[in-house]
């Protein structure tokens, strides 16, 4: 469960990194190349704190993401926010970085909820809203997406 819901996490990052190239059309070529989960931890029964490495390929610019958050929806309905520590792309690189983010469980579920879900859980069903300010040469956008698909981001 928890690998399934990081995915969508980070395909979402990548999404929003992709996203970024309102102005700087080669902003658009960023690629999530891989990630990998470094550790998870629990922040009581309704939260939990993972960290990731995140390989991205970046023949652009150098991009800061900052304020980055957003809500997962499972067949339509809230079910984890999560928010993100801000992250700097350096320009023409491909490298690993180290992210940290943290999943909160909706006030309308319990860890129940949850485990009830885990058998069905796919990508299939998951879309989500997302918001983040982009810095670029010193200008900032913020910016967001509402209701995306998940599964748009998800390589199988």
């Amino acid at each position: 469960m928890r690998n399934r819901v990081l995915t969508a996490f980070v395909a979402l990052l990548a999404m929003l990194i992709l996203a970024t190239g309102c102005n700087y059309k080669k902003l658009k070529d960023i690629k999530a190349t891989s990630w990998s989960l470094e550790s998870v931890s629990l922040r009581g029964l309704r939260s939990l704190e993972a960290k990731l490495a995140l390989e991205l390929d970046n023949p652009a610019t150098k991009v800061t993401l900052k304020d980055i958050s957003g809500i997962l929806y499972y067949n339509g309905e809230p079910f984890v926010k999560y928010t993100m520590d801000p992250l700097t792309v350096d320009g023409k690189s491909k490298k690993t970085y180290q992210c940290s983010c943290i999943l909160d469980l909706d006030e309308s579920k319990s860890l129940l909820d949850l485990l009830a879900l885990l058998p069905t859980l796919s990508a299939e069903n998951m879309r989500t809203d997302i918001s983040a300010k982009a810095k670029v040469h010193g200008f900032s956008k913020s910016f967001s997406f509402k209701n995306v698909p998940v599964k748009r981001f998800i390589k199988n």
